[in-house]
């Protein structure tokens, strides 16, 4: 199946977190504002305004604004309209960081398969090993 380069920019409040999920290639995050904080594999990584990130395919991630954001995610995707489908559909997200109801989950659950995204858990989830870390 062909891929193609997928751009999109993504407005974040502070404070929003996106599920956790992982994409079949690697995944850009450029800042142009803001910052994020990424959690990517084992590393949890602090992001800022013209600082760029890439979470390499495969590795369960997610991001929370830590001040409004702008930014711009890129992948390589067989379809940028299901890629970018997902993304938008990641809110709302309800003030405990869940969806904001059932239909929502199941709305980012079908858009991630169609978009080929392993979604793993809802926002506030991090990468187990980051949760192991944490414990110990």
């Amino acid at each position: 199946m062909e891929h193609r380069i997928a751009s999109i920019e993504v407005s974040a409040s502070t404070g929003f977190m996106a599920p956790l999920h992982a994409h079949r290639a690697d995944e850009t995050v450029h800042v142009l504002q803001g910052r994020l904080t990424v959690y990517a594999g084992a590393e949890t990584v602090q992001v800022g305004p013209g600082e760029t990130f890439v979470v390499r395919r495969g590795l369960a991630h997610t991001y929370r604004a830590e001040a409004d954001a702008l930014s711009v995610f890129s992948t390589l995707t067989p379809s940028a309209g299901r890629y970018e489908s997902f993304v938008r559909a990641l809110g709302p997200v309800a003030p405990d960081g869940t969806w904001s109801t059932p239909d929502d989950a199941a709305t980012v659950t079908a858009l991630a398969a169609a978009a080929e995204v392993s979604l793993y858990g809802p926002p506030g989830m991090l990468p187990p090993a980051i949760q192991q870390a944490r414990a110990a």
